[in-house]
């Protein structure tokens, strides 16, 4: 992949510097530690769709990029959905610009998540060998078990028969989403990015919330309860909860098993194929499926479900904008 060159980035960066107006701080902790781990973090801000748009031809991540066959994808973290987006994009930008521009400041974030929980699936593998071959963990990998079956809510005692079921759910929960299946859904859920909720909180799987903290729709029906579209701080954390509810909520059971099954059997995972299984994620159902299955379609993201990030730099992308006139 080519890198965005020094010179450039230093041009760029100034260049958005000099005509922000407004900032967005880093990533809170502790996502950045998680997210960025040992690597070099380049901050680039930018103020116009533009930007975006010299930046991604500059990494050459591009729609004829991935149609030529790349796969590697370079670490772009967006610590907000641009309040601006929608209409930034309206005025600059045709429809299908902003869908693709869409899907590559998405992809980077869904592959960090899937990354996070790869290592999580490795640490529990890992503690599977150990209890096989000793019969019971050690004290450490017995807190790393008790942690992740909190996390992904799974009933523990501690004798071997209860371990041993708990790492069998485990498995189950702990796996990655083809990001296929997340881009389509976020695309419909957060109209593009463009919806209230996506720019106001960064919500981008449209969650509900009940009796907590978050954004009351315009059109709240009463016999649903006191609910409200969740808010996040970043569109990472965003992720983070969307495949943490199909990992872990009852109503995606078969979701799992359907992904379980596709492991057993040597089969890579298919976005297409298990967004069959989420009549439950949306009250329209049926329907709902087929427009996530076009949107895989139309857009061609199957292809996406082996891309992989870049072993190098992240590029922290901050949100600025122009002082009007």
């Amino acid at each position: 992949m080519a890198r965005f060159g020094l010179a450039a980035l230093a041009a760029l960066v100034l260049l958005l510097i000099c005509n922000a107006v407004e900032k967005t701080p880093r990533l809170p902790e502790p996502e950045v530690a998680q997210a960025y781990g040992p690597r070099t973090v380049q901050r680039i801000e930018f103020s116009a769709f533009s930007d975006l748009s010299s930046l991604v031809q500059d990494l050459n991540y591009t729609e004829e990029t991935w149609q030529a066959g790349q796969r590697e994808v370079p670490r772009l973290l967006m610590t907000r959905i641009p309040e601006r987006f929608a209409e930034v994009t309206v005025k600059e930008v045709t429809v299908e610009e902003k869908k693709n521009m869409f899907f590559r400041m998405v992809l980077p974030v869904l592959l960090t998540a899937n990354e996070e929980i790869e290592a999580e699936r490795e640490k529990l593998m890992q503690i599977k060998a150990e209890l096989e071959e000793k019969g019971f963990p050690g004290a450490d990998n017995l807190r790393q078990l008790r942690r992740l079956a909190k996390k992904y809510e799974v009933p523990m005692d501690g004798d071997v028969v209860s371990l041993n079921l708990v790492i069998e759910t485990l498995e189950r929960r702990i796996d990655v989403v083809p990001p296929s299946l997340g881009l389509a859904q976020a695309a419909s859920e957060s109209g593009w990015g463009t919806s209230r909720f996506a720019q106001e909180g960064n919500a981008l799987f449209g969650q509900w919330t009940i009796g907590g903290k978050g954004m009351v729709p315009e059109e709240q029906r009463a016999s649903k309860g006191d609910y409200k579209v969740a808010m996040f701080k970043t569109p990472l954390g965003s992720v983070r909860s969307y495949i943490r509810n199909l990992n872990t909520n009852a109503a995606y059971k078969e979701f799992r098993k359907r992904r379980e099954a596709a492991r057993a059997g040597g089969k890579p995972l298919s976005g297409s194929t298990l967004a069959r299984t989420l009549t439950k994620y949306s009250e329209r159902g049926a329907d709902y499926i087929e427009d996530i299955l076009s949107i895989i379609k139309s857009n061609r993201l199957s292809i996406l479900d082996r891309s992989y990030l870049a072993d190098g730099d992240v590029y922290e992308l901050l949100p600025v904008w122009r002082s009007e006139g």
